[in-house]
């Protein structure tokens, strides 16, 4: 753990730990635990310390800690962001190129992935990672191997190769490459409904950035009525909607996904029509 992922951990912990009481201290050997050493703990409260998160109180041997409400401010934003799938994915599927490309094979393997890599000093569930090696597989970024029928070995292809020097954002080297080059461009100008063909004029189709932004405002209120069982997918299909880097193909399957499991419902024909709009806009 770098001392990075163990100053995200041990602050959440110190949170946690005085109850957001900025007024307790707190023995710092109480976070001393799974073979991480005192000095490794102390290394990371100083970095803390540095950042305004917390204040660290020495005596007679004892060193101990209490959090600022800068550091309470901090924890929270730790808190929302692990609770951010979309965040957890792309930090999974950046890491997983990265190590598959400091690797001198180009491959990483899995289980050794999820044991130690951290996402803001927590560990990334299988979950998470297996669905961020089939993205890279699904974007011919890279080719998993098998073994008892689960993914065990990701290995980059050439073009995971070419995504990893070219020193970009995973995600953002996936729509870079999706953006078809500049063309002749045909438009459709409109009259009293009657559309006329012509060129250098160019009319957008589809449901505007607002609209949007609204629909998937509404669609995250209804995320509750979920069954909780599957409201995990349904907030994950949600992030996928909005991410307008990610395909049409892939934004549309997510949209189909929430239509179905909003099949049903009382009072959200509006959000199923205007969900519908999006979805036919994206060729689903």
């Amino acid at each position: 753990m770098t001392t990075e992922d163990l100053a995200y951990a041990v602050l959440t912990w110190l949170s946690d730990r005085t109850q957001r009481d900025t007024y307790e201290s707190v023995d710092l050997t109480e976070f001393a635990e799974n073979d991480l050493h005192v000095e490794q703990i102390e290394e990371a409260t100083r970095l803390l310390e540095k950042r305004g998160h917390v204040s660290v109180l020495e005596t007679l041997g004892w060193i101990g800690a209490s959090i600022t409400f800068e550091g309470l401010r901090e924890a929270d934003r730790i808190t929302a962001e692990r609770s951010n799938h979309g965040a957890r994915l792309n930090h999974a599927v950046d890491q997983l190129v990265a190590q598959a490309f400091a690797a001198p094979d180009g491959a990483v393997n899995l289980q050794a992935f999820v044991a130690t890599t951290l996402f803001l000093g927590e560990h990334l569930d299988i979950p998470v990672v297996l669905r961020a090696a089939r993205y890279l597989r699904d974007h011919g970024l890279a080719v998993l191997t098998p073994a008892d029928g689960q993914p065990q070995t990701l290995t980059l292809t050439s073009v995971g190769e070419d995504c990893a020097m070219s020193g970009t954002k995973v995600r953002k080297y996936v729509s870079d490459q999706n953006t078809p080059a500049a063309g002749p461009t045909f438009t459709q100008i409109v009259h009293g409904g009657t559309a006329a063909q012509g060129y250098n004029v160019t009319q957008n189709i589809g449901v505007q950035p607002d609209q949007l932004a609204d629909l998937v405002r509404q669609l995250r209120g209804l995320a509750q009525a979920v069954p909780e069982q599957e409201r995990e997918g349904f907030i994950e299909d949600i992030e996928v909607l909005e991410d307008t880097s990610q395909a049409p193909q892939v934004r549309s399957r997510a949209g189909q996904r929430i239509m179905t499991m909003l099949t049903g419902a009382p009072g959200v024909q509006a959000v199923v029509e205007t969900l519908g709009q999006v979805i036919g806009t994206l060729g689903g």
